[in-house]
């Protein structure tokens, strides 16, 4: 029987490199995705204690709706464990980007990815020290323990303990000293907490408020094996009711969310985060592209029933078993799914760099796992080829002997012409789906990238947030003196970065049961020109504004009450109408209305905006518009005047374009990943519709050569051959619609402001598939009409 099916296999070549190049592309695709999503699952799970670490999570639904922070106030988790002996220890992490002077001979400096944590972190963690006593801290200074592979890198063969490095913190007036107390054992790749710098903190000298106030700080608790969380989550939220003094804060609650959770599930801006949703569109597209290369080998299979048949029915005469003929033909299916197992295994080792490269994103755990992946995946192919195999072989080994020996079978039975109709159409059906999935991500980039953003942002640089200082004023007066800076301004908002520098929230105007929040956007005057805010009504900003124009008291606290420009959707939701008068809630008097505009991506609907001109002098930003034609060389000249003014901070410089650009980069991959995919699942295809189109050219070959006996033309032949693929292709249209509208329009709710899924993306997607298979069609039908009939009919 296996040299009846390698005999097979080498006797029809064409078949089988059609589905052995079909299901390759199917399997390394799923492999590639499968790697990413298996990676991805993997994050903090390495950890010892990683089913019982925990981190807490405050819920605040004062505004109407549910918003989860990850973080709760300092100490809160202190708390717990005093108060709860299901948790058994507490610790403040957080991610804090440390700005490093390496070698004090070098005015270049690094910013490394750190985390803040406490010296108890060693109880939640497993942090194995090499060399130090990290938990033992030294008073006046910033103790830092470093990787193994940190002090390779940097300080090869040199005794680290005790060295001091010197900070080019953006955020410091002065440099301050770092020590380094401990060097560590690289921590796991796959975490959230992976990092090669902890900076030991102390514990927060800051008590938990009763009236519901404080600070912020993420915090993770190490709970006890067997503790049910949801009593304990109940447990603590009673707790917290009672420990209030007021019940201003009974609408905030608390979670808690699995370490394990947080990787794909980081409730806010991570640097180091999954996408659940995205993991599940491209699962969904591999797959679907592999259903299309097992459709392609079911379809050429059963159509080479006719040439098989008699071969395989001679052996049933010399004595071979039903059973055994069916063996074979399946043995024949794991041989062709093998091979193609094999060859994708090996595009999928040569392809994996690539793409751990362009996901910026390393595979550690897939590539520590290979060999158990590899065993794995090639069983699944086994299993997958008998489930394919079974209905090719019960169909043949089904046929009569005496009908096969004698080419008496029915080729036209009813039922499967039209379960190789089905799958053909199902086969289009997700191309189309595909396609038009690719459409909808291209349109929505579109109209992100070319929305107006009520804002002028071309060639307007912005340098990050840092530590101005007195100096500011004469910083802002050297910058203007460059001859390619149009403007300058001193801000505490950069666009795109967030909704401004403080939020207040105040009673709903429209619902006085609910409250709304209100963004405030501090800058000097000349933020509304540098950025082209249209004033609709009223006045600018101007530098009279920055002192406020009286002073009051706001529940016992001094406070100033400042002119501020609100946007023109902010003054609609408070009901304003005439200006120059205190608003009682806002406690700020509006001069100025001025035309919405988005300070984050589309992503974010426009929020309630305010304008506050402020004289800044402690921290905040730059924003300084150049000249077209000139940005180079006045970039230049702006980097020299801040190395002048400051000299031992790490500046970070950005286009605010560009900013709003990096907002859509995941949703740009999306688009060149769907493009290659749908390409992919068009190659297929066509490939199916060959291998179908060779066989049945080859069946109907005489039929061919008598009608153009008969004179009839290439195309009258063709159009034989291509009209039950139109049908298809317009059925397959109709079927994959509704699914495609609705897959479409799931993807498009992470957008704030999004397209319309409209009529002519299907169309567009069935005309596409149509022209594609069309071509198939007549690329195949012109050789065989092009053949002279003389020698199809010779035989007749």
């Amino acid at each position: 029987m296996k040299q009846l099916a390698f005999r097979n296999i080498l006797k029809n070549k064409t078949y089988s490199i059609i589905n052995i190049i079909g299901l390759s592309i199917g399997f390394v695709l799923c492999y590639l995705v499968f790697s990413v999503i298996i990676e991805e699952n993997s994050y903090d799970k390495s950890w010892s204690k990683s089913e019982q670490i925990y981190r807490v999570i405050t819920e605040d639904s004062s505004l109407g709706q549910v918003n989860s922070n990850p973080q709760a106030y300092i100490n809160f988790g202190y708390e717990l464990q005093k108060n709860f002996p299901e948790i058994q220890s507490a610790s403040h992490i957080r991610d804090n980007s440390i700005y490093l002077n390496l070698n004090p001979d070098d005015p270049n400096t690094k910013e490394f990815e750190g985390l803040e944590a406490e010296e108890n972190v060693f109880d939640l963690l497993d942090i194995h020290v090499l060399e130090g006593t990290p938990k033992t801290r030294i008073a006046g200074k910033r103790n830092i323990m470093i990787s193994k592979s940190f002090k390779d890198q940097y300080f090869p063969n040199e005794n680290v303990i005790g060295k001091i490095l010197l900070s080019a913190d953006p955020y410091a007036e002065e440099q301050k000293e770092y020590i380094i107390t401990g060097v560590m054992a690289d921590l796991p790749y796959n975490s959230v907490l992976r990092t090669s710098i902890i900076q030991l903190i102390g514990r927060p000298n800051m008590p938990l408020n009763a009236d519901g106030g404080g600070f912020y700080f993420q915090q993770f608790i190490h709970i006890k094996p067997g503790t049910d969380i949801q009593q304990l989550t109940n447990k603590v939220n009673k707790w917290y009711r009672e420990f209030l003094t007021n019940d201003a804060h009974l609408k905030t609650h608390f979670s808690l969310q699995p370490l394990t959770d947080i990787y794909l599930d980081p409730l806010g801006d991570s640097k180091i985060s999954g996408n659940q949703k995205t993991n599940l569109i491209f699962l969904s597209v591999a797959l679907l592209v592999l259903v299309l290369s097992c459709i392609n080998y079911i379809n050429i299979y059963a159509v080479r029933t006719i040439k098989k048949v008699k071969s395989i029915h001679l052996h049933k005469v010399l004595g071979a078993k039903r059973s055994q003929l069916i063996k074979s033909l399946l043995l024949e299916t794991s041989i062709i799914f093998g091979i193609a197992g094999i060859i994708s295994f090996g595009l999928f080792l040569l392809i994996l760099p690539v793409l751990s490269s362009y996901l910026d994103f390393q595979l550690v755990f897939v590539k520590e796992k290979l060999i158990l992946l590899a065993g794995l995946s090639f069983f699944v192919i086994l299993l997958l080829s008998l489930l394919i195999g079974c209905y090719p072989a019960f169909m043949i080994s089904n046929i009569k002997t005496a009908d096969a020996l004698r080419n008496k079978i029915k080729t036209g039975n009813q039922s499967e012409v039209w379960i190789k109709r089905g799958l053909i159409t199902l086969q289009f059906s997700i191309s189309l789906i595909v396609i038009i999935g690719l459409i909808t991500i291209k349109s929505q980039i579109s109209l992100v990238q070319h929305s107006d953003l009520g804002i002028k942002t071309k060639n307007i640089l912005g340098i990050n947030y840092f530590s101005l200082g007195k100096q500011i004023h004469a910083v802002k007066a050297e910058l203007e003196k460059i001859s390619g800076v149009e403007q300058v301004s001193i801000t505490r908002w950069v666009p795109s970065q967030g909704t401004g520098h403080f939020s207040k929230q105040i009673p709903d105007p429209q619902d006085e049961s609910n409250r709304i929040d209100v963004n405030f956007i501090t800058a000097d005057q000349d933020l509304p020109d540098i950025l082209g805010f249209k004033l609709l009504k009223g006045r600018n900003l101007t530098s009279a504004d920055y002192d406020g124009i009286s002073e009051g008291k706001d529940d016992g606290e001094e406070y100033k009450i400042r002119n501020v420009l609100l946007t023109e959707g902010t003054a609609k939701r408070l009901g304003i109408t005439e200006l120059g008068f205190l608003h009682p809630q806002l406690k700020f008097i509006p001069v100025g209305i001025i035309a919405d505009f988005h300070s984050q991506s589309l992503h974010k609907a426009i929020g309630n905006t305010a304008i506050v001109a402020m004289n800044l002098e402690s921290s905040g930003s730059i924003l300084i518009k150049l000249k077209a034609g000139q940005e180079a060389t006045s970039s230049k000249a702006i980097g020299a005047v801040m190395d002048k003014f400051y000299p031992n901070r790490m500046l970070t410089y950005e286009w605010i374009d560009d900013l709003y650009q990096q907002a859509y980069a995941k949703e740009t991959k999306q688009a060149q990943l769907f493009t290659l995919f749908s390409g992919l699942a068009l190659f297929i295809s066509a490939l199916g519709i060959t291998g179908l189109l060779i066989q049945s050219v080859e069946q109907r070959s005489k039929e061919i050569g008598i009608r153009k006996v008969l004179g009839a033309s290439i195309a009258n032949i063709s159009n034989l051959f291509a009209k039950d693929y139109v049908l298809m292709v317009l059925l397959a249209t109709l079927l994959a619609s509704p699914l495609a509208w609705y897959l479409s329009n799931k993807w498009l709710e992470d957008f704030a402001y999004k397209i319309e899924v409209k009529w002519w993306f299907f169309a567009l997607s069935g005309l596409t598939v149509l022209i594609i298979t069309l071509i198939t069609v007549n690329l195949q039908t012109i050789r065989a009409a092009m053949v002279n009939p003389v020698k199809t009919l010779r035989d007749e």
